[in-house]
């Protein structure tokens, strides 16, 4: 059914994954009037996708034991009284006020609360042959299989650093890839100092020897201090040279080699997509260990804009239990402001258990400044503009090495994504400096493309 240009709420979430189903639930079956609005076909975001409805994925994909707690919200999600709006493009937003482009048409959802579950996207290192046909990222290759139950490729060569690195390999190989090699660039030594930070983490603990028993069972060995060099091939990925790189992730020439596979996975951890919570006027910081700039929260998950809260990966990267955990917390606080009713300690103590967790796993595979020398002069580090590393380091000489001068001095960053490809690593790339604090993007309206009748025909505030 069509829904009306304007729409009215209690509370308005963007984002349908686990932080935002988590805290619609709670709110919902407070009785509160609740409408979610999400770019995906169904609820669950990225970790929990479900495939359209009525496609088949032609045989089960294999899931870690989180992914009963994805169930759950789901079925729950699906029982309750959410108003939700999928296919939704949100494009600009003040406080109270949300709008987004529906089924072609213009519409505003008007609130009196505001959550942001946005969640993230995937960090880009560029490196020779990464525009072939056949290379992906780690979430859209997950995308194809998860989403829409599609096969990529027959070889398929792994690549990245970080926890998604792991979910792409047992899908593929649930999909029946061959995964010929899963390469995480940090080492061995830099992952088992997550160990203390996760031995009281029972879910985190069986979430790591759920994916081991998957490799072992499958024959794939985790390559440590490894990545991909170059891809090479004629018009599609046909070869990878990958090697071993030094602590910084800078590569070794020397341990290079080449192997056959006609599809790449490349996922160097993901980025908390702040855009909306930019717009609306949050304070936000930049953290590289939880992906770099992120939306500051308090203790009950409020941003610094009254009515404004954010839960999961927009207040930084931290996986699903995260997200759950700071989604219901959210909704509770949210709850406390409305009817005065506590927030319970076990839903705040959950929270910073489940972030403190996240945190430690994440300084273990915090970003390799070196693996921003695997791009070469020639190699294309903005897609959207066709920029190349020789004229965005021009660029940045020319002009300054803040992202604006280097932006104006050769357009990186100013196509349809707005930079959220190249923005993360382009100060870092024009520079040679792979340790700095990226500037925090511009952002504007509209935040994302939408057809200019939408913009035009926008339901007024």
């Amino acid at each position: 059914m069509s829904e009306p240009a304007i729409l009215d709420a209690d509370v308005g979430i963007v984002g349908a994954g686990p932080a935002g189903m988590a805290a619609a639930n709670v709110l919902a079956a407070a009785g509160l009037a609740v409408t979610v609005v999400d770019e995906g076909h169904r609820p669950g975001g990225q970790i929990f996708r479900q495939l359209p409805e009525g496609v088949d994925a032609h045989g089960a994909i294999a899931e870690p034991p989180s992914h009963r707690h994805g169930h759950t919200l789901l079925e729950e999600f699906a029982r309750g009284t959410v108003r939700t709006i999928a296919g939704a493009t949100v494009w600009d937003c003040k406080p109270g006020r949300v709008w987004f482009e529906h089924d072609g048409a213009s519409r505003l959802l008007r609130c009196r609360h505001l959550l942001l579950a946005t969640g993230a996207y995937d960090r880009c290192i560029p490196f020779p042959g990464w525009t072939l046909p056949g290379v992906l990222t780690a979430g859209a290759l997950q995308v194809m299989v998860r989403g829409f139950g599609v096969v990529p490729g027959k070889r398929a060569l792994v690549v990245g650093s970080g926890p998604l690195l792991l979910p792409t390999v047992t899908a593929l190989l649930s999909a029946g890839v061959q995964v010929v090699a899963a390469l995480e660039a940090s080492s061995r030594w830099r992952a088992l100092r997550a160990v203390p930070g996760v031995l009281g983490n029972l879910a985190r603990i069986r979430e790591a020897f759920w994916y081991g028993k998957q490799l072992l069972r499958a024959g794939v060995r985790l390559r440590w201090g490894w990545t991909v060099f170059r891809c090479e091939g004629d018009g599609r990925v046909q070869r990878a040279v990958i090697g071993q790189v030094d602590r910084d992730g800078r590569p070794r020439p020397e341990t290079a080699r080449t192997i056959e596979v006609d599809v790449v996975g490349a996922g160097f951890g993901l980025v908390p997509s702040i855009e909306i919570g930019q717009l609306l006027g949050c304070a936000s910081r930049f953290d590289p260990a939880r992906g770099g700039h992120r939306l500051i929260v308090d203790d009950r998950q409020r941003t610094s804009v009254p009515g404004g809260f954010a839960a999961g990966e927009v207040c930084g990267i931290g996986g699903a239990e995260v997200a759950i955990a700071e989604g219901t917390l959210a909704a509770h606080a949210l709850l406390h402001e409305v009817r005065g009713t506590p927030v319970p300690r076990a839903s705040v103590a959950r929270a910073l258990a489940e972030r403190a967790a996240a945190d430690a796993m994440l300084r273990a595979f915090a970003p390799l400044p070196g693996l921003h020398a695997l791009a070469e002069p020639d190699t294309v580090v903005c897609r959207c503009e066709d920029v190349k590393l020789a004229t965005a380091q021009a660029a940045a000489a020319c002009h300054g090495d803040s992202l604006r001068a280097i932006k104006v001095g050769c357009r990186a960053g100013m196509g349809p994504c707005q930079g959220r490809i190249c923005g993360p690593s382009l100060q870092a790339l024009a520079t040679g400096d792979g340790r700095r604090e990226c500037d925090l993007p511009v952002v504007q309206v509209p935040l994302k493309a939408v057809r200019t009748a939408t913009i035009v025909e926008a339901p007024a505030d």
